[in-house]
C-alpha cells in the first residue's frame, strides 16, 4: 500500500465524497485506491462498496480503510445487489457537497479531485461535471485518449451522455433529482445526465482526468444491455415531463412496391409473413399514434391494408416512385393527404421503413422520446460501425476509426450508419429547405436490428434468424 495524505478537515467536513463499487475487482482495486491516496485535493473521504465479492476485495478495502481512519468506509453486501443500488447507498452515506463514482478496475489521476471540485465551486450553475479520459488495456498499458466534444462550443448538441465514472455531481442535485432508479440496470451515467441537464447545467472540462480500463468482462461491451437500459431511462425522463396535452404523432410507411430487380417486396413472405406487415403489426394498434398510413405506388398494397383493417392507405402519384424524386417527396405528399383528406394536423410524423422487419416498439418510442428529450428537429436511426474504414488523404489510406485496431471505441472516431428504419421529425421538418437539416438527434439499433430485407444477402440472413427463433418478429396486439 503507498503511503496516503490524510486531513482533519477531510474527516470532519470532506468537499468530496468517491464511492468506489467492487464486485470481484480485487485485482484492480489496489490501484484504484492508490491513486485516491495520490490525490492532490486532500478534502475527500470514500465509500467502498464491496457488493458480495469473494476475491481479496473485502482484504484491499479494509486495509485503505484502515490505513485512512475515519476517512474510508467499507460497505459489505452480504449478496450481489449492483450498481444501482451502491449508487442509491453511497448517497445517503454520502458526507460531501460533492460526490463521485470511481470504478474500481478504474484510477484517476493526481489531480482529477482538485480540478473537477474546482470546476464546481467557480461554477454554481452547473449541477455535474467531467472530463476525458485515457483508455489502458487489462494490464494498465495506455492504448489512447479520448477527447469529448466541448458543451460550450457551437451550440454542441448534448446527446451524448458523460461516463457515469469519474463525472463529479453535487450531492444537493441527486437528492433533488431523488437518487437512481432501481428499476434501470445499467446506464447510470445517461441517467444522471436527463435528469440534470436541463434542470441544473452540465459541463465538461478539456483535461484526461481518469484511466478507463477495457477488458473483456466489462459492462461497457454489453451491447444489448445496455441499449435497452438507454431506452427505458429515456422513456422514463420523457414521461417524467409530459403535461396534459401530447403532441399529435402519426406514423407514415413509403411503400415502393415496383422495383425492377425485386417483383411485389412489399407483399412477399418472409419466413412466412408477408415483410410489410412486420412494420404493420409493430405500430397497427399503437394507441400512441393517431393514424397509421401507407403512401404506395401499388393497388395490391392498398388492398393488402384494406383487408387488415387496421391502417389506412392511398395510392400516390406513380410519378413519386420516379428516382430523379427522393423520399422527402414521398413524405410531402403523404402529409398532405393526411391533412386534406382525413382532416389531420399532425405535429409528430414517424417515418417508418418497410425494408427493416427487426425494428420494434421500443425503438420508436426511443427516437420519439429522443426528439422530445434533446430539443432537435428530428431523429434517425441508426447502427454503430465498428469496422476499420479509411479514407485517402496525402499519404495514401489513412485510418478514419484508427482505435479500431486496437478495440478501443472513441467517442471522436464514432461513425454511425444509418439504416433507414425510422426518421422521427416535427412537421415543421417535412419542407425540402428543412429535410435532414438543422439539429439532429439519433438512436442506435443493434447491426442485426438493422438489417435491410430489401438487399439479398442480408434477406437469406434474415430468412435465418426467423425461422430459427433466433431473433424475435414483432406481433400484433394491444400496445398502450
Amino acid at each position: 500500500m503507498l503511503p496516503v495524505k490524510s486531513s482533519v478537515t477531510a474527516r470532519l467536513w470532506p468537499k468530496v465524497t468517491v464511492y468506489v463499487p467492487s464486485h470481484d475487482y480485487g485485482r484492480y482495486l489496489q490501484q484504484c485506491l492508490s491513486s485516491l491516496a495520490r490525490q492532490t485535493f486532500l478534502n475527500w473521504d470514500a465509500i467502498i462498496i464491496d457488493d458480495a465479492s469473494v476475491d481479496d476485495t473485502a482484504a484491499i478495502a479494509t486495509a485503505f480503510s484502515e490505513s485512512l481512519p475515519g476517512q474510508v468506509q467499507v460497505i459489505r453486501n452480504s449478496e450481489q445487489k449492483g450498481l444501482r443500488v451502491a449508487a442509491n447507498t453511497a448517497l445517503e452515506a454520502a458526507r460531501g457537497e460533492y460526490l463521485m463514482r470511481l470504478d474500481a478496475d478504474d484510477w484517476l489521476d493526481e489531480n482529477a479531485l482538485l480540478v473537477l471540485s474546482n470546476f464546481l465551486d467557480l461554477h454554481p450553475e452547473v449541477g455535474l461535471v467531467y472530463p476525458n479520459w485515457t483508455f489502458v488495456d487489462e494490464g494498465g498499458g495506455i492504448i489512447g485518449q479520448d477527447i469529448r466534444a466541448r458543451l460550450s462550443v457551437n451550440g454542441q448538441l448534448p446527446d451524448l451522455p458523460a461516463h457515469g465514472a469519474c463525472t463529479m455531481v453535487r450531492r444537493r442535485v441527486l437528492k433533488a433529482i431523488g437518487g437512481y432508479d432501481f428499476d434501470v440496470d445499467a446506464q447510470d451515467g445517461h441517467e444522471l445526465w436527463l435528469k440534470t441537464l436541463y434542470r441544473h447545467g452540465v459541463a465538461n472540462v478539456e483535461t484526461h482526468l481518469f484511466f478507463y480500463r477495457q477488458h473483456s468482462d466489462s459492462l461497457s461491451r454489453d451491447e444489448d444491455r445496455l441499449l435497452a437500459s438507454r431506452r427505458e431511462i429515456k422513456r422514463r425522463a420523457a414521461a417524467a415531463g409530459r403535461g396534459p396535452v401530447a403532441p399529435r404523432v402519426v406514423v407514415i410507411v413509403p411503400v415502393k412496391n415496383t422495383y425492377a430487380h425485386f417483383n411485389n417486396l412489399a407483399l412477399a413472405p418472409l419466413a412466412g409473413l408477408p415483410l410489410l406487415d412486420y412494420t404493420l403489426n409493430t405500430v397497427a394498434v399503437d394507441r400512441r399514434f393517431a393514424t397509421v398510413l401507407v403512401a404506395t405506388d401499388d393497388p395490391a398494397v392498398v388492398h393488402h391494408c384494406v383487408q387488415r383493417g387496421d391502417v389506412r392507405a392511398y395510392l400516390r402519384d406513380a410519378a413519386l416512385s420516379d428516382p430523379i424524386n427522393g423520399i422527402p417527396d414521398v413524405i410531402a405528399d403523404a402529409l398532405r393527404y393526411l391533412m386534406v383528406h382525413m382532416g389531420m394536423d399532425p405535429d409528430i410524423l414517424v417515418v417508418l421503413s418497410a425494408h427493416t422487419p427487426l425494428r420494434r416498439t421500443e425503438h420508436i418510442q426511443e427516437a420519439i422520446d429522443t426528439l422530445l428529450l434533446y430539443s432537435v428537429d428530428q431523429v434517425v436511426s441508426t447502427w454503430e460501425d465498428r469496422d476499420l474504414h479509411y479514407r485517402h488523404g496525402a499519404q495514401g489510406m489513412q485510418a478514419v476509426n484508427a482505435g479500431q485496431i486496437s478495440d478501443t471505441r472513441y467517442e471522436r472516431e464514432a461513425l454511425y450508419a444509418c439504416n433507414g428504419s425510422i426518421h422521427v421529425l416535427w412537421k415543421e421538418s417535412v419542407s425540402p429547405e428543412r429535410f435532414l437539416k438543422g439539429r439532429i438527434g439519433h438512436i442506435v439499433m443493434t447491426r442485426t436490428e438493422s438489417l435491410v430485407a430489401k438487399k439479398p444477402e442480408e434477406r437469406r440472413l434474415l430468412e435465418l434468424l426467423l425461422a430459427a427463433g433466433t431473433v424475435e418478429a414483432p406481433s400484433l396486439g394491444p400496445h398502450l
